[in-house]
């Protein structure tokens, strides 16, 4: 499982121990340059830490994350997850496990009413993925593409024909940015993560690597 971090002390304890209560393998949390004890708080919650020196964003640090394991199929969860429970993970890697998919991905379902709305609105966003290791590394611009990961991921994934079930994650949400960094920080993060979206979208379309 690969956990991307950046300062994220007040929740990624509770998303690493829940991770290791769904028993499917190790929990890497990967510290993309926090200022806090991110790093530190999800060693002492059971995590393995790979520490960035550098923030990457968030696709460079599930690259770098993806990079130095060998597992075949990852899951990948956000740190500032609430309502997560070991089912849910277990529920994500199944389909990916069972060969009956290529990914997974959560949709949140029940839980709070701006992140199920949003991911109503727009699913292809949410972070919760199951996939081969292989697979997500071969995603066209993957270190470079930051909050634009998900739009990354999904788009490479209708290029290449991939099987994918979405996996409902009833109860489960995430704390808002402006909660963590209050309002006018949190503000101008959000507004920082919709251009990076955004430029992830208007991209070129790149041929789908070759094996």
């Amino acid at each position: 499982m690969l956990i991307p971090a950046y300062d994220e002390v007040r929740t990624v304890a509770s998303v690493v121990r829940i991770a290791r209560r769904a028993g499917i393998g190790p929990v890497v949390v990967v510290d993309d340059g926090s200022s806090d004890s991110t790093a530190a708080v999800a060693r002492r919650a059971g995590a393995e830490v790979l520490r960035l020196e550098q923030n990457r964003g968030k696709g460079g640090a599930l690259a770098a994350g993806a990079s130095a394991r060998d597992e075949d199929v990852l899951v990948l969860l956000d740190a500032d997850l609430t309502g997560l429970r070991p089912a849910h993970v277990r529920a994500l890697a199944r389909p990916v496990v069972a060969g009956e998919a290529v990914m997974s991905r959560g949709v949140f379902a029940g839980g709070r009413w701006s992140t199920t709305a949003a991911q109503r609105l727009i699913p292809q966003l949410n972070g919760q993925r199951a996939l081969l290791r292989e697979h997500l590394l071969d995603v066209p611009g993957l270190a470079e593409s930051r909050y634009g990961v998900e739009v990354a991921i999904t788009e490479h994934a209708a290029e290449a024909g991939w099987s994918t079930v979405d996996v409902p994650l009833a109860g489960v949400s995430q704390v808002m940015k402006e909660e963590k960094r209050g309002m006018l920080r949190g503000l101008l993060v959000r507004l920082g993560m919709y251009g990076q979206i955004v430029r992830q979208i208007l991209l070129p379309q790149r041929n789908t690597p070759k094996r």
